[in-house]
């Protein structure tokens, strides 16, 4: 059985009461999963969102006015400040060229948002419950909002090192703001929806993915109507404009002054790596497409619209693909399996995008049309389940479950992602720049191979062999330990 199966299973088996039975070892595989996973409920102190309103005797919704409220705040303010990121993607290679940069700066340009991102995710996951989420999440969207207005100035910067340089000084400080209102926003809904973290956290990579649908679309749209600077003007303006409205529209929740997570208790995990080896190569995937895909597109014959509505699509479909993700994560648990389903089908797009020299195919404007979005769909199927997995993971290896441990995981996460975000514009940019597109997506193709296996191979370990071994939820060839033995018959004695 697949582990992640298992691990999620376990909130029927918690709901059923302990009856006796003759069966005493069917008691004692029941009583110990219960007693399994008792100890990772959450321990937080107070979660509006679990309280108020909900009645277990007749709930009239499934979420409460609380949480409806939070996710909007999140949603309306992750979907500006994603779209910040890839609201360049179209127009600003080709002004870039103007200005003297070549392909390879240009993909450096577009990393160093999440070098700086990256680096300062983990950070902000560390020190949130000290500052409080509510506080991390604003201070980082007004930053965000202020730098988009800023890089519409560049414009005016004299070309060569001058534009080069405020380019990467701009984007570096976008990085930052972007990191802390978004490693933030993970806590948030982490902490708002702790029964239902991969359907919200799926909702909200639709609302991210359609950022990267928006922006890019909405940048070529609108830098074809009025030039360099009015999409960062409409952009910036967007962003603070949400910030006003999140000020006194966003509850005062997970704000309590905690204690920091601990970040080595939870890297000491094996499973951690491979999720967060899924996570990075996912968005490096993602990413990739940035620097390269308009001037291939524009080789096509594509215009600045049509490549402008091919990045909208390519968005779109990673974006709506994420809601049935996050529903199948919640309810069926089989995260692993589809984050290496998806890597399968990830290899099979990427060699028909180029296409790869190894398939003698010719590009054409159908191909991209069918196989730009079949990737995109691949790509959610490996990044949808990975944080529900981490948390997951982590408070089966006995991670106290407060505010800490969702610090953490969601600075990890967005860290990985910037890492990811980084990584794919510089690989895909100086492959393109010395080999063409083509080998660039075989080569991606080829990386995508090595973690599908690493995956099979860890899932086969870690259940046979590894410490994270899940109990099964009938498997009476499972053994409590004597001390748990005991304490199962002494429940079952008193029943």
């Amino acid at each position: 059985m697949d582990h992640d199966e298992i691990s999620l299973s376990g909130k029927s088996n918690l709901e059923a009461t302990p009856t006796a039975s003759n069966d005493n070892t069917l008691v004692m595989e029941k009583n110990q999963w219960q007693e399994t996973v008792v100890d990772d409920t959450p321990t937080i102190k107070s979660n509006p969102a679990a309280s108020e309103g909900d009645s277990a005797a007749a709930p009239t919704s499934k979420f409460t006015f609380h949480q409806k409220i939070t996710f909007l705040s999140v949603a309306l303010t992750s979907l500006s400040t994603w779209s910040t990121y890839s609201v360049i993607a179209v127009f600003f290679p080709t002004e870039a060229a103007a200005k003297g940069m070549s392909p390879t700066v240009v993909g450096l340009v577009f990393s160093s948002f999440s070098v700086a991102s990256g680096i300062s995710a983990p950070i902000f996951g560390k020190v949130l419950p000290l500052f409080g989420a509510r506080f991390v999440f604003l201070a980082g969207a007004f930053v965000t909002g202020g730098c988009n207005l800023l890089f519409g100035f560049l414009e005016n910067m004299a070309p060569g090192a001058t534009f080069t340089a405020f380019c990467f000084a701009i984007r570096t400080l976008e990085g930052l703001g972007s990191s802390a209102c978004n490693t933030a926003s993970g806590a948030i809904i982490s902490f708002t929806f702790p029964e239902n973290v991969g359907a919200a956290m799926s909702l909200l990579e639709c609302v991210i993915g359609m950022s990267f649908a928006i922006g890019p679309a909405m940048g070529g749209l609108i830098y074809n109507a009025g030039g360099f600077k009015l999409p960062f003007f409409v952009l910036g303006g967007l962003v603070l404009v949400c910030f006003a409205i999140n000020y006194f529209l966003m509850p005062d929740h997970a704000s309590e002054h905690e204690e920091s997570g601990s970040m080595v208790q939870v890297l000491k995990i094996p499973a951690i790596w491979v999720l967060l080896l899924f996570l990075c190569t996912s968005t490096v995937g993602f990413s990739s497409m940035d620097p390269v895909l308009s001037p291939h597109l524009q080789q096509l014959g594509y215009g600045v619209v049509g490549r402008s509505l091919t990045f909208a699509a390519f968005g779109a479909f990673y974006a709506f693909s994420a809601i049935p993700l996050g529903y199948i994560v919640d309810k069926k648990g089989c995260t692993r399996t589809l984050m290496v389903l998806g890597a399968f089908g990830t290899v099979i797009g990427f060699l028909l995008l180029g296409p790869s020299p190894l398939l003698n195919i010719t590009p054409s404007v159908v191909l991209i049309g069918v196989v730009l979005p079949f990737i995109a769909i691949m790509l959610a199927m490996m990044t949808i389940p990975t944080l529900p997995d981490m948390l997951i993971t982590a408070k089966w290896y006995g991670v106290p479950d407060n505010l800490g441990l969702i610090g953490i995981v969601s600075g990890l996460w967005n860290a990985v992602m910037s890492f990811g975000a980084m990584l794919g514009p510089i690989v895909s940019g100086t492959l393109t720049d010395h080999y063409g597109f083509e080998y660039f997506t075989t080569v991606i193709a080829s990386w995508f191979v090595v973690v599908m296996l690493i995956g099979c191979f860890f899932g086969v370990w870690e259940y046979r062999c590894g410490k994270g071994r899940r109990l099964p939820k009938e498997g009476v060839g499972v053994k409590a330990s004597s001390t748990e033995e005991e304490k199962v018959l002494l429940l079952s004695e008193e029943a």
